[in-house]
């Protein structure tokens, strides 16, 4: 069995981080010549699963997938939070592991699976390099990881045990990344971490600091949007990071989980700041950034919740009205504070989830928008294909009439209708931007084949190989190809052409060296053994003639002529 020839299942839960690591797994592997894919099959030679452990559901999802891949004969990978944070479970036993900072390792552990073998990888501290193969989702955005880990001690959070404490990337490694990704076509750079207001406080640097740097290379068309912070790091920067998220090319849009209204329970989970650290951060973002949309994570049923606790939350969701809302229910996660903790009842933890999310339903938030004229930067495509999707600059989600040509672009839309969701917008203008690498997308979050994409330079660690991954074009946009990774039109088949080119290769110089061995062998032995019989005869001459001085000599040469 030849490396690299194999079929290669691959699925990514949870963050945008750990869909960054699935997608530099995704780069590694198509770039030794395997070929990856979303679909589920029977001819798929090995499973890789790259999990997340925030809650139950989504590891149950997972674990329940390994199962099925394992009773399929097939090799077994798994990656991500779930093995990292638990890697004594049963069901990991007999299948390979991937670490969450071991991901450039990919290659290495695969090609073990298949030949039969179990590896765990599960070693931290190690931080993989940026600069490694990507196959990007969507071609348009590039997912950056600026830290991994974090300084919190949340008592119901799983992710502290997988992550680590926090390990932060240079400032020179993330821009020259963000450099990289510009000259391969990136639209938009998304900043990931989880918690980004944390960042450089390892290595004595600060996040206003990396955003600046960051800024300074985007050219126009360009858009970075800032990832998931903590109210207690972004709060000491929050003027800074305020004049950043005013910058043309920075999208007005921030994550602030808060969890809950309640000062207790936000005491019992350890979330290191009050309610009213979180009303000021969000007050001063809102008063110093027009148009800011923010986000926010709610927990319902937190175990030492309370009813009047609870209130307090609602109150806080009243207040602000947040345009995103991410709710869910207080699941205990094995292993921490909180899992130890008496639970609340089922029925009460479902009914303020359900209140929480009435709530949120029962206000709209975009239909100020209406008539007016926004900017527009255009990413991908809609999930029914009767629109490509964009945002504003405040990170509202627009929909526009589908033109394959907008994808990559920035337009001027008048808003025409508004839901819950989004806006609905007619364009009126597309502009004209600095020149920059053109790359197409064929449907919503893609993965491209490798005769997809814009010549990417791929460095593989541990080898130092490069190869090149090629054109997408603007007709394979329009194509579908069913079974792919992530969507229609989205194999990541690497080339086995050219694997198989440089297998004959190798082949056929092993072929000639052998053949040279074989004809000058005979040709150096016959030289080797007339020296040897020359030396041989020298040797015996200049014997004799030492014995016949010796000789001669013996009398004290009192009357010969050697003397």
């Amino acid at each position: 069995m030849i490396p690299g020839m194999q079929r290669i299942f691959l699925k990514t839960q949870g963050c945008a981080h750990n869909v960054s690591d699935g997608e530099y797994m995704a780069g590694l592997l198509a770039s030794y010549g395997y070929e990856i894919t979303e679909t589920w099959s029977e001819d798929v030679d090995c499973f890789l699963f790259n999990s997340c452990t925030v809650k139950g559901p989504s590891q149950d999802s997972f674990l329940n997938m390994v199962a099925k891949a394992k009773s399929s004969g097939a090799s077994v990978v798994v990656a991500g939070c779930v093995p990292q944070g638990e890697p004594g479970r049963g069901e990991f036993d007999d299948v390979s592991i991937i670490g969450t900072q071991q991901i450039h390792r990919v290659v290495e552990v695969v090609e073990e699976a298949i030949k039969g073998n179990t590896v765990k990888l599960l070693g931290q501290r190690e931080r993989p390099a940026l600069e490694l193969p990507k196959i990007r989702r969507n071609a348009l955005v590039e997912i950056v990881p600026i830290s991994m880990g974090c300084l919190n001690h949340c008592t119901y959070c799983k992710t502290k045990h997988a992550r680590g404490d926090l390990v932060s990337y240079t400032p020179d490694s993330i821009v020259s990344r963000v450099r990289t990704v510009i000259s391969e076509g990136v639209r938009e750079v998304w900043l990931s971490s989880e918690d980004t207001g944390a960042y450089g406080k390892d290595i004595n640097v600060s996040l206003p600091y990396l955003l600046g740097a960051i800024v300074d290379a985007l050219p126009d068309g360009v858009m970075l949007r800032v990832g998931m912070t903590n109210p207690p790091h972004i709060l000491e920067h929050k003027e800074a990071v305020a004049r950043v998220l005013n910058h043309p090319r920075v999208f007005k849009f921030l994550h602030i989980p808060v969890q809950c209204g309640s000062d207790k329970v936000l005491q019992d989970m350890k979330r290191e700041y009050t309610r009213k650290d979180f009303e000021v951060l969000v007050d001063y973002l809102l008063e110093h950034v027009p148009d800011i949309t923010i986000a926010t994570d709610i927990i319902c049923g937190f175990p030492t919740e309370s009813e009047e606790d609870f209130q307090h939350t609602m109150d806080l969701l009243d207040k602000y009205k947040f345009p995103i809302v991410n709710i869910a229910q207080f699941y205990p996660r094995p292993g921490t504070v909180a899992a130890k903790m008496p639970k609340l009842q089922s029925g009460v933890v479902k009914d303020r989830s359900r209140r929480v999310t009435a709530h949120f339903e029962s206000y709209r938030t975009w239909d100020h928008l209406v008539g007016r004229k926004e900017r527009v930067w255009v990413i991908e495509y809609g999930k029914d294909e009767n629109y490509v999707v964009g945002h504003t600059a405040g990170y509202t989600q627009v929909l526009l009439p589908r033109d394959a040509k907008l994808l990559g672009r920035s337009v001027i839309a008048q808003v025409v209708s508004a839901d819950k969701w989004s806006v609905k917008g007619e364009v009126v203008e597309v502009l004209e931007e600095e020149a920059l690498p053109q790359v197409s997308i064929a449907r919503k979050n893609i993965l491209p084949s490798p005769s997809e994409l814009k010549a990417q330079k791929l460095h593989v660690a541990g080898r130092n190989k490069v190869t090149n991954i090629i054109d997408q074009t603007a007709a394979h946009a329009e194509r579908s190809r069913p079974g792919n990774f992530g969507a229609k039109n989205a194999s990541a088949t690497a080339s086995k052409e050219d694997l198989r080119n440089r297998f004959f290769s190798w082949l056929l110089f092993a072929l000639l060296v052998l053949f040279l061995l074989c004809v000058i062998d005979p040709f150096m032995t016959s030289c080797v053994t007339v020296g040897c019989v020359l030396m041989t005869a020298q040797q015996r001459k200049k014997e004799k003639s030492t014995k016949k001085e010796s000789d001669c000599c013996s009398g004290g040469c009192s009357g010969c002529d050697c003397g």
